[in-house]
């Protein structure tokens, strides 16, 4: 008898460990952009590029800030997205990839520019979020600066 009752505690610990690995966690994220065109726009152009609307595309997601792990990128459609097998805690949220250090080793000294560029896109973090037990839904609304490694429109 003991040892069904141990069986059956290790089996519901077991389930409720899994579970909150095998829980979905919905986002819903909405964004709003600078404007990193060239000449200054209307009015009507400013004001619509500060109506959050719902974000498409990718954004990557980290354990922590520093971006050591290795990461997910999750696929947004309609503002909207799903993801499985977060753990409790923090998470980072970022634009772009992650920056290979290993490139920054390999490359020749007239892309240290670049690299340095790539370097700070790279640490630009949108928003950090936290996910706990009872998470089962992120609303979050970001804001995209101008790429500061892309070259200034005339």
């Amino acid at each position: 008898m003991k040892f069904f009752s141990a069986f059956i505690l290790a089996l519901l610990l077991a389930s409720c460990k899994s579970t909150s690995l095998s829980r979905s966690i919905k986002f819903n994220v909405t964004s709003t952009s600078d404007y990193c065109g060239g000449a200054m726009p209307n009015e009507e152009i400013m004001e619509s590029l500060m109506m959050p609307t719902s974000f498409n595309g990718t954004l990557y997601i980290h354990n922590n800030p520093e971006r050591s792990d290795k990461g997910i990128a999750l696929k947004f459609k309609n503002g909207k997205a799903s993801i499985t097998g977060l753990v409790n805690g923090d998470y980072a949220i970022f634009k772009h990839p992650a920056f290979s250090k290993d490139k920054l080793e390999n490359n020749e000294s007239d892309e240290n520019l670049e690299n340095e560029c790539e370097m700070m896109r790279n640490f630009q973090m949108l928003e950090m979020v936290n996910i706990n037990q009872e998470t089962k839904e992120i609303t979050i609304h970001i804001h995209f600066m101008c790429d500061p490694c892309q070259e200034p429109m005339p």
